[in-house]
């Protein structure tokens, strides 16, 4: 921290951990890794307070489209499949976009191998979409022998990806009729804030 560091350094990691002081109930917090020190910081000090600590379960980025080294971004259209894309677009996206682990030419991929590890059409499948263990280690030494070429994969990825953006738009159709039954009013946020805010604060 210096003179130049904004309040927003402060006083963000308290708006995140403030749900976790709502009740004296145990919190479990799904959350990505870069937001594990927001967790550290109420784990310092929560049963001082009387309260539990609060545990993390951490989940791995998902790479984005363009590259294993980013992720997703709301701002690049390019680098992610959004749940609400039309399907035939969501197709163009990857076969335009998606990073392979593949060679210059075919015939390079041939004889030398494509590059899995380097992959993201592979690690799509491997997070998502391929649920055989067996078939998917099929795919890899199919792709490190040479045998199976990116455009291959691509096209198994863009049929796995269209036809769970289609069966998830219409479930979501679905489920707007339900969305009144589900609904998150507030009503125990506002309960704990109020108690949490000194009564001459209220006036």
């Amino acid at each position: 921290f210096n003179e130049q560091s904004k309040i927003g350094m402060i006083f963000y990691p308290a708006i995140q951990a403030a749900p976790t002081f709502f009740e004296k109930k145990r919190s479990l917090i799904p959350a990505a890794i870069d937001q594990d020190p927001y967790w550290r910081i109420q784990r310092d000090f929560a049963e001082s307070l009387g309260y539990y600590k609060a545990a993390a379960l951490h989940s791995k980025f998902v790479p984005g489209l363009m590259g294993l080294g980013g992720k997703m971004s709301a701002s690049k259209p390019e680098t992610a499949i959004y749940l609400t894309d039309d399907p035939e677009e969501a197709g163009k996206k990857v076969w335009k976009y998606a990073l392979t682990g593949g060679r210059a030419t075919a015939k390079e991929q041939r004889e030398l191998g494509g590059e899995p590890d380097k992959c993201v059409v592979f690690k799509w499948l491997e997070i998502f979409f391929e649920e055989d263990d067996k078939a998917l280690l099929e795919r890899y030494h199919a792709c490190r022998s040479g045998e199976l070429l990116c455009g291959e994969c691509k096209r198994y990825l863009i049929g796995k990806v269209q036809n769970f953006l289609k069966e998830h738009q219409k479930r979501r159709e679905e489920a707007k009729k339900l969305v009144e039954k589900f609904k998150y009013t507030g009503e125990l946020a506002r309960e704990q804030w109020d108690k949490a805010i000194p009564e001459p604060l209220k006036r």
